[in-house]
């Protein structure tokens, strides 16, 4: 691997060489100004290069910080910033791979692994959080009278609306078929959790058009809060999966809180 100093060194020299030979040939006075002015614009070529290749590295850094999947950066530098660019691009790549096997295919959401990664480290971090466990309802006849089609549309609009009822740091997932998890983290007044309750089932009921079908649907959820209802992950959502049942024997299209 070439160094930076060895990738400067061949080009200046060469400046200087051309610049000696034509003190040689005509005088010492102009081959000192032509290395002077060789060397500064190769130098200056060379740094406004590495500026270019900074400033692409730094956008895809912060893009992958900010969870976007950046397009690698093709270069054919063989020195430390040739390395650099390698270990991001690898770096990208492992994180794409990450977000595959942690995102829901269809709608993009985290998936079961997803989600259970992110409440295993909220709990590590002894964080209380809000959980929403829900189960769409009259979503079955959906793909039974339309199709399978239509009721992919119909979980696309739903996680729509769910992103919607969200901060930027909550978690939406989706746990597959029509079950979808919801994470408030921070989140553990009772009065903050009903209103985020009654907007998720606001937005579930009301009739959405999906491919100029007008479907109605609706949803029941359970509702945990951690700590205090479950000291682990596991406790916490089967918690809120037998809340989300119970309130499906209930009647449905409502919320409930685990007691």
């Amino acid at each position: 691997m070439k160094t930076m100093v060895q990738r400067l060194s061949v080009p200046l020299g060469a400046a200087a060489v051309v610049g000696v030979v034509l003190g040689l040939l005509t005088s010492p006075i102009l081959g000192m100004l032509v290395t002077a002015a060789g060397m500064f614009g190769v130098a200056l070529l060379l740094v406004q290069a590495d500026a270019t290749l900074l400033r692409q590295l730094r956008q895809q850094v912060e893009k992958l910080e900010s969870g976007l999947q950046p397009e690698a950066v093709a270069t054919p530098r063989v020195d430390e910033l040739g390395t650099l660019t390698a270990a991001i691009n690898r770096l990208g790549k492992h994180d794409k791979a990450t977000q595959q096997a942690n995102s829901d295919p269809l709608t993009g959401l985290a998936n079961r692994r997803g989600v259970l990664t992110k409440l295993e480290a909220a709990f590590k971090r002894n964080q209380p959080l809000a959980l929403f466990y829900i189960d769409l309802d009259k979503f079955k006849p959906v793909n039974d009278q339309y199709g399978h089609e239509m009721g992919d549309a119909v979980l696309l609009k739903v996680a729509e609306l769910m992103l919607a009822c969200v901060r930027e740091n909550d978690t939406v997932a989706r746990l597959g078929g029509d079950e979808f998890l919801i994470v408030f983290y921070g989140m553990t007044d009772k009065a903050l959790i009903e209103e985020r309750a009654k907007k998720v089932l606001d937005l579930l009921n009301e009739p959405m058009w999906v491919n100029n079908t007008r479907i109605k649907i609706g949803g029941s959820v359970g509702i945990t809060i951690a700590p205090q209802d479950g000291a682990t992950v596991e406790a916490l959502m089967q918690a809120a999966d037998e809340t989300m049942y119970a309130v499906k024997k209930a009647g449905r299209n409502a919320y409930r809180f685990y007691s």
